[in-house]
């Protein structure tokens, strides 16, 4: 959920901006963690297990749980919150999203070191789109957040191109998305995905993010690809 006021109160808070700007000033308790880098294959259960485990270990380091909300902040909705807030969210916590009305708080330089708890993770792959559900599934609806000038390079067959630029809060009937339809989102990396998702979800879409996006769907070898306009 992406908040417009003040989190719950015994949320984790983490930060997801740079270190330098976390070092000028920082809410409270915060934590500087930045997850948009994250890349992996994902197309086996075994990938899938060590994803788990990893984002269990994660969540253990960060002293996360399941009992215990998780807000992630940074300044506006760019890639570093929301795709740092969909592993988050990946792992089976429970995330909010803060892209604005914390600033005047952060003035705490104090060095947080987390409360390390034990690993803990539950994969949710209700939010998580894979190369293989893609293959099975030509039919379900995929937009590609790209640039038009990307999508015309090479693209998922059957995706629609709907640039992340496009997305709002409160657009979703204009793109022509509906509450409770199901739909699959994508970019290079999965981090622009990571805004649409959750700019979608807000609106009761069911956005599933295809983490691989096409940084994985052109590296694999069984994977088609369209090129050209």
């Amino acid at each position: 959920m992406i908040l417009s006021a003040d989190p719950p109160a015994d949320a984790l808070l983490i930060d997801s901006r740079s270190p330098a700007e976390y070092a000028q000033g920082h809410l409270e308790g915060a934590l500087n963690v930045d997850l948009s880098g994250f890349r992996g294959r994902l197309r086996t259960e075994e990938e899938f297990r060590q994803l788990e485990q990893a984002l269990a270990d994660l969540i253990g380091r960060l002293g996360a749980g399941p009992q215990r909300p998780v807000v992630v902040y940074d300044t506006g909705l760019n890639t570093r919150l929301t795709k740092t807030a969909f592993m988050l969210a990946l792992g089976g916590l429970e995330v909010y999203l803060w892209p604005q009305g914390w600033e005047a708080q952060a003035t705490s330089q104090a060095s947080v070191q987390p409360k390390e708890g034990e690993p803990w993770a539950r994969l949710n792959r209700q939010i998580l789109l894979t190369a293989d559900e893609i293959l099975a599934q030509p039919e379900a609806l995929l937009l590609d957040v790209r640039e038009p000038h990307e999508f015309a390079t090479a693209r998922i067959p059957g995706a629609k191109n709907i640039p992340l630029g496009a997305f709002g809060p409160n657009n979703a009937g204009a793109l022509g998305l509906q509450a409770g339809q199901t739909v699959g989102v994508h970019c290079r990396s999965g981090a622009r995905s990571a805004t649409a998702f959750w700019l979608l979800r807000q609106q009761g879409v069911l956005a599933r993010n295809y983490l691989g996006s096409m940084l994985e769907w052109e590296a694999e070898a069984d994977l088609p690809v369209e090129r050209g306009s």
